[in-house]
């Protein structure tokens, strides 16, 4: 490059910066207090919302948080990301609010971070595969590198996880945004009516005593062992508030045809103060409800009618070999399906099941905060989507806290919750219990008002850095508060950590805080979080029990295989925790599962024994044979198999054949395989971070590493993998 042309260069990046410089515009804290919080907003909806930012501004400083307004032409992720840095160094940030166009971190290569979401990044366009996460912003040990090959998408900016980040979210910060819907009219409008509305809501002095759980079609295997258990831990959660009186109801989809209608009652009830769904979902609807159950001949025909013509839609040849499996007339049941009046007939059906973005804004939801646990409903990269549907709606409804991409059904709804109740902010609530995909939709110094919340001063406590402090809090008598410290105590690294979540563990009589010490042991995998699991898997609460057996076959610990079959007989009738017994049990070797069977079984007389024997077989043989064959480990040598094979791989990130791990070894090392081979090895070894033989694999990588010679991909993904197996929590 000549002189003429760096000088060009160089003069254009000046301008730029000084542009930039002169472009930001910061209002100072007009308080001072033990920390404070940041609202990152676009230079024009900053000019178009002053007075109603200011407003807000000022309301949260009436509460005694000093608040920053920093308005200016974010560009780039980066340039947010580092004055947040700079504000939380100097002046202690507890966290921030996202308002306006504020740049969305596209993240990829850290699918081991979200609960459920696994989309093949090599497959799919980036804007698809890539998770829209906050953590870019709130977590400030993450690392990330941008992905210069993949340029901007209007506000989405790429990024892969460097391989030698931490692997494991510890917020520094909590975040929230406020993003206009695309659909609703005029950005500038809608974000000072939000305003307005949330500033009403923090003079209001609503109290957390209105609370509302609904449970849709298909949600935890429509267990009802589980749908139950959640009553357990509201009533531990929020004490008297709520095993006294009346104001607590648990819903669920069999209660009537269409529950649709009553969901929409409760959520424009002007007293509703916090609405959970559990329920499958995606940006543009809520799937409330599923088949209606029906009673009466004429109901089994019109509903097996209206499934047939939706098959016929899909697949007229499937259609007619259903109709033809089953008996049925063809031209009676099912030719006319497309008909626009049969069209139309079975459109307002199916809208009956749920409820979509073009109806929220009817619904005018009171409801002041909604917990979406469900898919895609806080998918933030859409132009509308559910979450944001919710609080830029006319109502009262301020809070929406929801998902970016897919979440597991498998994981707990309520860590910390109890918390809310207590004056807790909302930020502070959800700081400790981040996944990649979790987002604030609104608000998130909201609290909620409680008549003794000086007393607890959580907002304030939550931030102290004593481990002398938050070893006393393991006593409180608000079992979320012993919660809290343990996680705190997690977090500033405590030395005797273990030992305190294993006694939890072993003494505490409510279920919210043995849940919460097994989460956190499992972080550091030690032998205590063995000993948790030993006696978990017996655990009164019934999501207890279900994780730890899941996590026993993560492990594969051959200790757990006589106590996995135990499970299998005693929980028979809680579907979701044997579901996963099943599964677990197809992690072990296969042979030594057999015989821990015939042993279990061998004197047994109680009832139906043959049959659970005979069952619990026909299991392990489904889940772990090869047609017909003893064990399924050629799906993973088979070179010839170039269509399966790399499947079989890639499984292993969600079931582990803890018994090949030997095998798995030898082909990551194995530089006569394929590339390709080798890199989906690297990276599904990567998730045996809790596998009994995770030192082993650990060692391999290590050895890879050292020896050097790599493709770039492949050292990429060897070091992510060994990152992640000697992580320490």
């Amino acid at each position: 490059m000549n002189f003429i042309k760096k000088l060009f260069l160089a003069t254009l990046f000046c301008m730029a910066s000084m542009s930039h410089v002169q472009a930001k515009h910061i209002e100072q804290p007009a308080t001072k207090g033990y920390s404070s919080f940041a609202v990152i907003v676009d230079n024009t909806t900053f000019e178009k919302c002053r007075a109603e930012l200011m407003l807000y501004k000022q309301t949260i400083e009436s509460e005694g948080l000093p608040t920053f307004i920093v308005a200016d032409n974010w560009a780039t992720p980066e340039q947010v990301r580092a004055e947040l840095i700079t504000l939380h160094k100097k002046h202690n940030i507890e966290g921030c609010v996202f308002v306006g166009d504020i740049p969305i971190a596209m993240v990829l290569r850290a699918q081991h971070l979200t609960t459920a979401f696994k989309m093949d990044e090599r497959k799919h366009p980036i804007e698809e595969c890539s998770v829209p996460s906050d953590r870019y912003y709130d977590d400030f040990d993450l690392q990330f590198d941008r992905l210069e090959e993949h340029p901007a998408q209007g506000l989405m900016h790429f990024f892969a996880m460097n391989p030698t980040s931490p692997q494991y979210i510890e917020c520094d910060i909590y975040s929230a945004r406020i993003k206009p819907q695309q659909s609703n009219g005029d950005a500038y409008k809608q974000i000072s009516a939000y305003l307005k509305k949330a500033v009403a809501e923090h003079k209001s002095k609503n109290e957390f005593d209105q609370f509302l759980s609904y449970t849709g079609h298909g949600s935890h295997s429509n267990s009802l062992v589980a749908w139950r258990s959640e009553q357990q831990i509201v009533n531990e959660q929020f004490g008297d508030r709520f095993k006294n009186r009346n104001n607590a109801r648990f819903t669920r989809y069999s209660m009537e045809p269409y529950m649709k209608y009553d969901c929409i009652r409760e959520l424009r009830r002007d007293d509703l103060d916090f609405m959970i769904w559990h329920q499958h979902g995606d940006y543009f609807r809520m799937y409330v409800s599923g088949d209606p159950q029906t009673s009466d001949i004429d109901e089994h025909i019109e509903q097996m009618e209206f499934r047939l013509r939706g098959q016929y839609r899909r697949s007229p040849a499937s259609a007619n070999k259903m109709a033809e499996k089953w008996g049925l007339d063809s031209v009676k049941w099912h030719t006319n399906a497309n008909e626009q009046a049969m069209i139309d007939k079975d459109s307002l059906l199916d809208l009956k099941t749920g409820i979509i973005l073009e109806e929220i804004n009817d619904i005018r939801p009171n409801v002041r905060m909604v917990f979406f646990d469900a898919c895609f409903n806080g998918d933030f990269r859409n132009g509308d989507y559910i979450a944001g549907k919710f609080i830029f709606a006319e109502g009262k409804c301020v809070i929406g806290w929801a998902n970016s991409v897919n979440v597991l059904q498998d994981k707990t709804s309520y860590d910390l919750m109890g918390l809310l109740g207590y004056g807790a902010r909302i930020g502070v609530w959800a700081k400790h219990i981040n996944i990649l995909e979790s987002h604030i939709h609104g608000d998130p110094t909201l609290a909620f008002h409680h008549p003794e919340a000086a007393k607890y001063d959580i907002n304030r406590n939550a931030l102290n850095n004593s481990s002398e402090y938050w070893l006393k809090q393991l006593s409180h008598e608000l079992p979320d508060m012993q919660c809290l410290a343990m996680t705190r105590l997690m977090e500033l690294d405590y030395e005797g950590v273990s030992n305190v979540l294993l006694d939890k563990y072993m003494q505490s009589p409510y279920a919210v805080v043995r849940g919460t010490a097994m989460r956190l042991s499992e972080r550091l995998d030690d032998h205590n979080y063995k000993q948790i699991l030993m006696k978990a898997w017996s655990d009164e609460y019934e999501f207890i029990r279900r994780i730890a057996v899941t996590r026993m076959g993560q492990v594969g610990d051959e200790d757990f295989i006589p106590l996995l079959i135990e499970s299998y007989i005693r929980d028979n009738n809680s579907i979701r925790v044997m579901f996963q017994t099943t599964f677990a049990l197809a992690s072990f070797d296969r042979d030594k599962v057999l015989a821990a069977i015939e042993k279990r079984f061998e004197k047994a007389t109680f009832h139906n024994a043959q049959r659970y024997k005979e069952e619990i077989k026909r299991y392990v043989d489904t889940r772990t044979a090869d047609n017909g064959e003893p064990s399924a480990l050629r799906n993973f040598t088979d070179r010839e198999d170039k269509r399966w094979r790399p499947f079989y791989i890639a499984a292993l990130k969600n079931h582990p054949y803890h018994q090949f791990t030997d095998t798995f070894c030898k082909i990551l090392s194995d530089e006569s395989e394929e590339e390709k081979i080798r890199v989906l090895m690297a990276e599904a070894l990567a998730w045996f971070n809790i596998s009994v033989h995770k030192e082993q694999i650990a060692a391999t990588c290590k050895q890879l590493l050292d020896k050097g010679g790599m493709s770039e991909e492949l050292t990429r993904e060897v070091t992510r993998a060994y990152s992640r197996l000697t992580s320490k929590k």
